[in-house]
């Protein structure tokens, strides 16, 4: 059994209660207010490079109309329990910024908060236990220039709401940072505003430990935000007494937004217990919508161990892959307009990959260890606007929901060992708040043509998600989420990768066989979670039951008259935001149809990385990976 750790300042969290969600019974999916554009100007900004008091008469105004959570005492002490926000209706991220919209920015001021005891939503709140103060003494803030680099508007320009919405964005994307909240104001001059960026970091630093047994352990420490710089760095250790050499080691190194420049860097190396890879990658994806250039490049050189798991064996390859790509996009919606532009997006890639040792390969056998070069365009269009809410993912912090569609389509020539053949690419998804919650859809499908024409290793994917409006319950809050997904494969090669399994993501938790395999597979994830009010030392709980159902089986046969394999459990989950500690995972399973071959975990002591919403931003051109 795996037994993990995590080390660090745990002792230091905060300990304040969280006011309980209002009387409302029912809550609309997002928790914030729309904005009165009169009432900004009540906010008192010559105070706001000490603190926005959001508690004193002055800013009364700012409780009633100012964007706010529904859980206004989420943030607050104890004693603003009756001051809690109350439940509206869904609110779009970039809409509290329309009435400022064509105003010149007059100045930005950016206020940085520690990890513990502050809040992006109160800053006249300030920590009141020693422990809280001690460990802000021991945390470095963010450096205002990492902020500033991921600020989209400058002095001098105009307020576009879009800009703005997508700045709150990309902050809280930022690995260390928990929140962020920007603020408007206008000044005596009515046409200029001030822009007050306010952000609140997380604990960094951590520790993990994993012992298998005796003979099998490894350990890590990570830092994400180096001095304050922004800075990743993360160290491993591997212990495996099985192996010839004993230990084993990696370190990794990332640079987000390099100068501004919105290029992030990622460079790792691994060497011991079989292991011997370098990585290096640079890349600017379309990181807004006024991004009109994006690219990158990746070179890998590695020796490895790989498990292929319907053999469930172990093989040692060796490859060298080198990754190229360019994209432009282009505005193709009128720049008057304060909505989220429509996006037109032109990309070119080269990829390029070489087995020196692998798998035994022939031309319909293994063609993932085939040494091949592709060159790939795509062409898309996009639209992608931003809602907030929280308690979906998170455990409170808030949530950046892209709403909208993306359709994209690539093209282009495969030249491998073997043949020579084109290639075909699909993407529709959308994404949409409804007045039920939140539903998601997307369709993609890939396939070769070689000389004949023929049609070779073709898939379609169905995917679609939907989770409810928030509900009290007592004074817990609990959701519905439903997850559907249907994978198909069509004129598929033999050999690995080309099969898709039930497990993981796409199967049902808790179980693993190698005999679950198959070129169709159909799964439904049901999973409701109830968000409890306990708040202990910065931890907060979330239970939750699940019902997984899924069949995998040929793609001759209709995937429903396959054996049906389900699980049922309940679990628990503790996250703490201020940490940047995944959520960690208690829970308990019942599985009434098992192969004779399962590896089966009916309980479970581990931890799991937060889920991400499907974004809707034109990405690199891609080949739709059968999994």
């Amino acid at each position: 059994m795996a037994i993990f750790t995590a080390v660090s300042m745990v002792f230091f969290i905060e300990h304040r209660s969280f006011a309980q969600t209002s009387t409302i019974n029912r809550h609309s999916f997002s928790h914030f207010r729309n904005i009165d554009a009169s009432d900004s100007q009540h906010l008192n900004v010559d105070t706001l490079g000490k603190s926005i008091d959001f508690n004193n008469s002055s800013s009364d105004s700012v409780k009633k109309y100012y964007v706010f959570r529904q859980l206004y005492g989420f943030v607050s002490r104890k004693d603003d329990l009756k001051t809690s926000g109350k439940v509206i209706k869904e609110f779009e991220s970039s809409e509290r910024f329309v009435p400022f919209a064509g105003k010149q920015i007059e100045d930005i001021r950016i206020i940085r908060l520690k990890t513990f005891g502050q809040s992006v939503y109160d800053t006249s709140l300030t920590p009141n236990s020693i422990a809280e103060k001690f460990g802000n003494s021991l945390h470095i803030t963010t450096l205002k220039r990492v902020i500033e680099n991921n600020i989209l508007f400058s002095l001098g320009s105009k307020v576009d709401p879009v800009e703005f919405s997508e700045t709150e964005q990309l902050i809280r994307e930022l690995p260390y940072i928990e929140d962020a909240n920007i603020m408007v104001e206008t000044l005596s001059d009515t046409n200029k505003v001030r822009a007050i960026v306010v952000t609140k970091d997380k604990w960094t630093l951590s520790l993990g430990v994993r012992v298998d047994d005796v003979d099998k352990g490894s350990a890590v420490i990570s830092e994400s935000n180096f001095a304050g710089v922004g800075l990743g760095a993360k160290a491993s250790g591997y212990y495996d007494k099985s192996k010839p050499d004993i230990w084993g080691y990696k370190g990794e190194f990332k640079v987000p937004n390099i100068g501004g420049s919105f290029i992030d860097a990622n460079l790792w190396m691994r060497e011991g217990l079989g292991h011997s890879s370098y990585y290096t990658n640079f890349n600017r994806d379309f990181y807004s919508s006024q991004a009109k250039f994006a690219g990158g490049f990746t070179y890998f050189l590695s020796k490895e161990p790989y498990k292929i798991f319907a053999k469930d064996s172990i093989i040692s390859i060796d490859y060298d892959l080198f990754d190229f790509w360019l994209g432009r996009s282009f505005r193709v919606s009128s720049k008057k307009s304060l909505k989220a532009p429509y996006i037109l997006t032109l990309a070119f890639k080269y990829r390029k990959i070489d087995f020196n040792k692998a798998d035994i390969v022939t031309r319909d056998y293994n063609p993932y260890f085939h040494s091949t070069n592709h060159y790939l365009v795509s062409l898309g269009l996009s639209n992608q606007n931003l809602y907030q809410s929280n308690l979906i993912y998170s455990f409170g912090s808030t949530e950046d929901i892209p709403i909208g569609f993306k359709v994209q389509f690539a093209s282009g020539i495969e030249q491998s060992q073997f043949q020579r053949r084109f290639l075909l690419n699909g993407e529709m998804s959308a994404a949409e708040i409804t007045p039920l919650g939140y539903l998601y859809l997307s369709v993609r499908t890939s396939g070769y043509l070689a000389e004949g024409p023929k049609l070779e290793q073709a898939v379609i994917n169905i995917r679609s998600t939907y989770i409810t409006n928030l509900f009290q319950v007592g004074k817990a809050d609990l959701r519905q989420f439903i997850r559907y997904d249907f994978t198909r494969g069509f004129s598929r090669f033999t050999g690995e990768k080309e099969y898709i399994a039930l497990r993981n993501d796409y199967g049902i938790r808790g179980l693993k066989s190698s005999s679950l395999t198959g070129t169709t597979r159909l799964m439904l994830n049901l999973e409701t979670v109830v968000f409890s009010p306990l708040y202990i030392y910065g931890f907060r709980f979330a239970y939750y039951a699940f019902c997984d159902i899924g069949a995998v089986g040929s793609s001759d046969d209709l995937v429903y008259s396959n054996s049906i394999y389900s699980g049922f459990g309940v679990g628990l989950r503790i996250k703490n935001e201020n940490l940047i500690f995944p959520t960690f995972v208690f829970r308990i399973g019942y599985y009434p149809n098992i192969p004779n071959d399962a590896e089966v975990a009916y309980w479970l002591i581990s931890s799991e990385s937060r889920r991400n919403f499907e974004k809707f931003r034109i990405k690199e051109p891609y080949i739709l990976p059968f999994e």
